[in-house]
């Protein structure tokens, strides 16, 4: 579990995102699982989506865990066809700690992104569409 790449983005004006700059891999679980995932260079990210009210405690631009941010957006984007919210949120923690974000922090972050996807998932199920958990 590594990122083999530095992240580098560049703001987007006027969208409140940012633009990959150049591609960033991201090898999942143990040294060797040969499980590397690419993010193309210019993927959109809005970095850590925090609400205003915990910015204090986790800043949603900090450059500490941008690529674990980047990453698990991407994975989430792939949901359905590679790999599940579960999963990116899996792989989202594993990337923090990677980073070295304290571990409080990142069951901080991995706890909130859990908890949006399954609320989220009770919401689009309770609409007969099916969980998007």
């Amino acid at each position: 579990m590594a990122f083999t790449d530095p992240v580098e983005l560049m703001p987007v004006p006027g969208t409140g995102k940012y633009c990959l700059i150049r591609p960033l891999s991201y090898q999942i679980g143990f040294y060797g699982s040969n499980l590397t995932v690419t993010v193309p260079d210019g993927f959109l990210t809005d970095l850590a989506s925090v609400p205003r009210l915990f910015w204090i405690i986790v800043p949603p631009f900090s450059p500490d865990y941008a690529g674990a941010a980047v990453l698990h957006d991407y994975l989430c984007e792939w949901n359905g066809e590679m790999f599940s919210k579960i999963v990116a949120d899996a792989v989202f923690y594993e990337a923090l700690r990677v980073l070295g974000v304290p571990v409080w922090r990142a069951v901080m972050m991995y706890s909130a992104v859990r908890l949006w996807h399954m609320w989220r998932g009770w919401r689009v199920d309770t609409k007969g569409l099916g969980p998007d958990t």
